[in-house]
């Protein structure tokens, strides 16, 4: 234990650093020399900035094109990296102190035409024996077809691409460094799949200040869509039956010029679980709705979902083909102070799910709770440091995370401190 409270007394010490306040400069002497003076506002020596990196940019991108050789041009290599430290009590009463990799992708694009686009992302992953070793997260040809009409910003996906919601989610949520998002904590399904899908805008994208101060990303004016038709089991599945799924995501922003950070998205998937447990495949629905609203301040989403089976095909009740009906909802806040460039937040989460709503593997309480609060600091673009307290309730029957109900088990509670940095370029 005194590991772990030092530890974590150096994580906080590292986010507490955010509250040490700095004073930016102007790249140009001269322009500092201006401002001070008042020869210049701070408001023209801003955009002048503005202008000159402008320039040097155009500067820089005309030069590439010049002495970059032909396969090079449009390529992109970057990373999305989790790394943390963490420790606890996990089920069954097992206490854990450990340093962990829980995310490493390796992110390669190539933009061949301004249509026609490729990706492919290896992530680590640990497996039973401690070895770390790749596997294919995405790899997917992009297309991107002309607007039609209302229709706008479209693209497709064709091969390991985006599952429809996730993704979408975690541009809202950004804290996926600290854990998995409430449908897929709850052993639903996962974040990509094999298929053919197309999404876009309603009605041309949010203005530029709002995509530079809230998020650019899912910026639809009026909103944003999402169809595709996948395999089902997930990109770490196999597939088992010649069922296939198709998902929906339907997202409106109804006040773009009102209140342009609220949205209202619902999601839907229909078809069959990956698994056959006696002799038919078992029922797999997902119905969710989520309200969400951002700003440069505060984040907020509030979902409910309303299940049947899981994308595996596990969750049914035992012996038979009859999958098992869930319901939960998750709330999810963070308050960004206006202070330190909007680098330090408050974040919190709860989450509760019952994987068996009609009782029939158990009468009486089988649902778990997740609660989480914790401080986050913003110190790189798109990299931030993490520190949190999580707590998961198991009510009696539950069989843990994902898992068939089990009567009478009575889990004992699941906790954990956890500091997390994510890495990204």
């Amino acid at each position: 234990m005194r590991q772990v409270i030092l530890l974590l007394g150096f994580f906080g010490a590292v986010l507490l650093l955010a509250l040490v306040p700095t004073r930016s400069h102007c790249a140009d002497p001269l322009l500092d020399v201006l401002e001070r003076k008042g020869t210049l506002s701070p408001e023209e020596v801003k955009q002048i900035e503005q202008e000159r990196q402008e320039a040097e940019k155009a500067q820089v991108e005309a030069l590439r094109d010049e002495i970059l050789p032909k396969a090079l041009k449009g390529l992109e290599i970057g990373t999305l990296s989790y790394f943390e430290y963490s420790g606890g009590r996990e089920k069954d009463d097992k206490a854990f102190n450990r340093f962990r990799i829980t995310r490493g992708y390796i992110i390669v694009k190539k933009q061949l035409t301004p249509w026609l686009g490729f990706r492919v992302t290896p992530d680590v992953t640990q497996d039973d024996t401690g070895d770390f070793k790749l596997r294919l997260k995405y790899l997917y040809a992009e297309i991107k077809p002309p607007d039609l009409g209302f229709l706008t910003d479209m693209k497709s996906e064709i091969g390991m691409g985006h599952n429809p919601w996730l993704d979408f989610e975690e541009h809202v949520n950004f804290y996926r460094v600290q854990g998995t998002m409430f449908i897929e904590r709850a052993g639903i399904f996962n974040s990509a799949d094999l298929g053919v899908s197309v999404m876009g805008y309603w009605g041309g994208q949010m203005d530029e200040d709002f995509r530079k101060r809230v998020s650019k990303y899912y910026a639809g004016r009026w909103g944003s869509w999402h169809i595709g038709v996948y395999n089902g089991g997930g990109y770490h599945a196999k597939e088992e039956n010649e069922n296939k799924i198709p998902e929906v995501r339907l997202t409106v922003r109804p006040l773009p010029d009102l209140l342009p950070g609220l949205q209202v998205s619902y999601f839907g998937l229909f078809g069959k679980g990956n698994k056959k447990n006696v002799s038919s495949w078992p029922d797999y629905d997902v119905n969710l709705a989520m309200l969400s609203y951002q700003d440069s301040w505060i984040t907020f989403t509030g979902q409910y979902a309303r299940t049947r089976g899981n994308n595996k095909g596990t969750l049914v009740v035992p012996g038979t083909d009859r999958s098992l009906k869930g319901e939960g909802f998750s709330f999810f806040v963070e308050g960004i102070p206006p202070l330190l460039d909007r680098a330090f937040s408050v974040i919190g989460r709860y989450d509760r799910f019952d994987p068996d709503t009609e009782d029939w593997v158990a009468s009486g309480k089988d649902a778990y709770e997740l609660a989480l609060g914790g401080l986050a600091w913003r110190f790189y673009p798109h990299w931030m440091a993490l520190l949190v307290y999580e707590r998961i309730f198991y009510e009696k029957n539950n069989g843990g995370l994902g898992a068939v109900p089990s009567p009478g088990k009575d889990l004992d509670d699941d906790w954990r401190v956890q500091g997390a940095v994510q890495m990204s370029f």
